[in-house]
């Protein structure tokens, strides 16, 4: 009986803490919050990736939020390493770079920290 009293006011318990979690009181979000517009200006960059088998990708996608020289003073990284950095951008932060892609950046990004 004990142990069933004790799973009764364990099981109570959880759903009492899903639904304060399911259902949090929040506070209502002001008009002027939603509708303002930021503006950002990003720097203007001449400088393109060096040439090689993989620089029109970089140029084409890594420099929609990169520059080329922000990613040149990168560390030396290995192509697993840089083939992780891409899978991140790809899927953490939505970068258009299609997956037959990935190895062929990797590659020329690992061989332009190495020859550079």
């Amino acid at each position: 009986m004990r142990v069933a009293m004790l799973a009764y006011v364990i099981v109570l318990f959880a759903e009492h803490a899903s639904m304060a979690l399911a259902d949090p009181v929040s506070k209502p979000v002001l008009p002027s919050v939603l509708n303002r517009t930021v503006t950002a200006t990003l720097p203007d960059s001449r400088t393109v990736f060096p040439a090689g088998n993989g620089a029109d990708i970089a140029n084409s996608q890594c420099m929609i939020c990169h520059s080329a020289g922000m990613v040149t003073r990168q560390p030396r990284l290995s192509i697993s390493a840089w083939t992780s950095e891409i899978n991140k951008m790809r899927t953490a932060y939505g970068a258009p770079i299609a997956q037959e892609q990935v190895e062929t950046l990797a590659k020329y990004l690992e061989t332009m920290k190495r020859d550079h």
